[in-house]
């Protein structure tokens, strides 16, 4: 069963003073509790279905193999966490 979100672009907005993500039709998808990081957790929020469009597209191009290392980053590790990711965003990180 694939994970199923409320889809489009959202966006951070602030709303009778709390941040709330609201989606492209400006429908609220979720709002933020009140923290000295609300700005930028509202901001992550909003930008998690681009980061997961971005990331499921990587985990295709690359498939089962793995980036090469360029001597400071493992290309195998930036591989895993991007499955890893992607894999707890879909809910097929549960067995």
């Amino acid at each position: 069963m694939e994970a199923q979100y409320t889809a489009g672009t959202w966006k951070a907005i602030i709303k009778d003073g709390k941040w709330e993500i609201h989606n492209s039709d400006n429908k609220k998808v979720a709002s933020v509790n009140q923290s000295s990081q609300e700005k930028d957790n509202a901001r992550l929020i909003a930008a998690s279905p681009m980061m997961l469009e971005a990331l499921s597209a990587l985990v295709q191009l690359i498939g089962e193999d793995d980036l090469p290392d360029n001597g400071e980053l493992s290309g195998a590790a930036i591989c895993d966490l991007a499955r890893s990711a992607v894999a707890v965003a879909t809910g097929n990180d549960i067995l």
